[in-house]
């Protein structure tokens, strides 16, 4: 299913969702922060989530005092943000979090009630 250009230097895969799934489950590691200087209420980037069976989350920062991390999820994909949930992080302390199983939306992102280095990583295996 793979045609190669004449240099081959470039190619196109053809094939079909079926042929994918032979490749295994998706998986993945990373997020939206990691050790990144945040403000408090500004959100991070959305980090997309859906398409994978299990999802954890690890939370931390390096404040001298708690940070509440507030998760948010666009469960439909359309920009609508809900509260998933809220963390409270204490320092030198790591959260981690397993989303339900079945769990799903499509993005993810966060904010945090201090400034500080935050980092929110995910787990999809």
């Amino acid at each position: 299913h793979y045609v190669r250009s004449e240099d081959e230097l470039a190619g196109l895969w053809f094939g079909t969702v079926d042929d994918l799934w032979r490749l295994g489950r998706p998986r993945g590691h990373g997020g939206p922060w990691l050790q990144t200087a945040v403000e408090p209420g500004e959100p991070s980037d959305p980090y997309l989530m859906t398409g994978y069976d299990r999802k954890e989350m690890t939370l931390s920062h390096d404040a001298d005092r708690a940070v509440t991390f507030r998760v948010e999820v666009d469960v439909v994909g359309d920009g609508t943000w809900e509260t998933y949930d809220r963390f409270s992080v204490s320092p030198d302390r790591d959260v981690t979090h397993a989303f339900p199983d079945g769990y799903a939306a499509h993005w993810v992102r966060g904010t945090v009630d201090r400034a500080c280095r935050a980092t929110m990583q995910l787990d999809y295996t």
